[in-house]
């Protein structure tokens, strides 16, 4: 669940805008971050844990950056996940 989370993440963040600013430390190093967030809070059913533990990692990507791409929700099971451009609540 934590890969496909991942991969769904970095598949959002290519199309939107300001994506480059996210994968300038390349897609594996990427993917990688997100998985190692991810793992750190499962196994958890809580969308809302799991989304918060992307943006964490969203964040030290881009630490000054407050109007970008921000996860909402991940899926505990199959890993799809919504996400919103604008400021974080």
């Amino acid at each position: 669940m934590a890969y496909a989370a991942a991969e769904n993440v970095i598949s959002i963040l290519v199309h939107k805008r300001d994506g480059h600013l996210f994968l300038a430390a390349g897609r594996d190093a990427v993917v990688a971050g997100l998985m190692r967030e991810l793992q750190a809070v499962m196994p958890t059913g809580s969308s809302d844990a799991l989304a918060l533990a992307c943006n964490r990692f969203l964040d030290q990507l881009a630490p000054s950056v407050t109007s970008r791409p921000w996860v909402e929700a991940v899926d505990p099971i199959g890993g799809s996940v919504s996400m919103r451009q604008g400021r974080r609540r």
